[in-house]
């Protein structure tokens, strides 16, 4: 009888930690950032931390890294050189041995080098969007040194390969706010008519939409990075912000490391508490399982 007790304890406990995916699992101010907050995101998966910047303006941009278990900042460095306002950010992008933060600007050329050691403007890509539309995800494949660009305005998602701009996706009428690649895949922050995270293999193909569950219709979603792996069970996260509460919001999306066994976000999974510690560096292309 004991034993049975036992086993409709952990059962209950285990549906009432069951999740949705779309949840929001922590939001949050960062301290000590921007004024309007932060706008860009961006995975370091050599070290784990998330690189976090902007908006501000008249050339006196910040940026540092957070911590993603614990959304603690490092010092906030200042004026990353020649950008009016910061839509979002990416990370990664090398050249002659060197990793640079790509920063999408408000004027053109719209998505600029930084150097994060030190701020200094290294050099810029090439425009695919215009300043009507608005260039706003930014993030790099670390694979193959792609970056993934989307806009406000304009319903290609693209990715540029060093010489030129290819188009990846197009989301008729979708108002794209972010991008993120990791796990061999790509994440596309978006809302119109609402609030989802569109979810893609790096080879082309669509796997799910993930609505951003019980979100404010007027909340204006931000920048995407991606989170912590088998932080939600087996469950990976994404983190963005908003424009309004001015915080940083970490998600839950789906089991994007398992090889072979991906589970779709919309099957849910179980809490935190009953799963894997924390890796933090994680991978992005699961070379560790290959």
């Amino acid at each position: 009888m004991k034993n049975l007790t036992v086993v409709f304890f952990v059962l209950l406990v285990a549906s009432l930690a069951h999740a949705t995916p779309g949840d929001i699992i922590r939001s949050q101010p960062l301290t000590g950032q921007p004024y309007y907050g932060v706008r860009g995101l961006a995975k370091d998966w050599d070290t784990g931390m998330i690189w976090v910047a902007g908006p501000e303006n008249m050339y006196d941009v910040k940026y540092t890294t957070m911590e993603p278990a614990t959304m603690i900042v490092a010092t906030w460095q200042t004026a990353a050189s020649n950008l009016y306002w910061v839509y979002d950010i990416g990370y990664g992008f090398e050249d002659f041995g060197t990793k640079y933060l790509l920063m999408n600007d408000y004027e053109s050329p719209f998505t600029k080098m930084i150097d994060p050691a030190d701020g200094s403007y290294y050099t810029c890509l090439p425009d695919y969007f215009t300043i009507a539309d608005v260039t706003e995800g930014c993030s790099v494949d670390w694979d193959n040194n792609y970056v993934y660009l989307c806009s406000y305005g304009n319903p290609d998602v693209v990715y540029y390969n060093g010489s030129s701009h290819n188009v990846f996706t197009s989301i008729p009428n979708a108002l794209n706010m972010g991008t993120a690649v990791g796990w061999e895949h790509l994440f596309i922050l978006r809302t119109d008519p609402y609030y989802t995270i569109e979810v893609y293999q790096i080879n082309g193909s669509f796997v799910e939409s993930i609505p951003l569950l019980s979100w404010p219709t007027d909340h204006y979603v931000i920048g995407l990075s991606c989170g912590r792996e088998n932080a939600v069970g087996d469950n990976e996260t994404l983190f963005f912000a908003d424009f309004i509460t001015e915080q940083v919001h970490e998600i839950e999306v789906g089991d994007y490391t398992t090889p072979t066994s991906l589970t779709p976000s919309t099957w849910g999974e179980i809490k935190a508490g009953f799963g894997s510690p924390l890796d933090g560096n994680g991978s992005p292309s699961m070379r560790s399982i290959r």
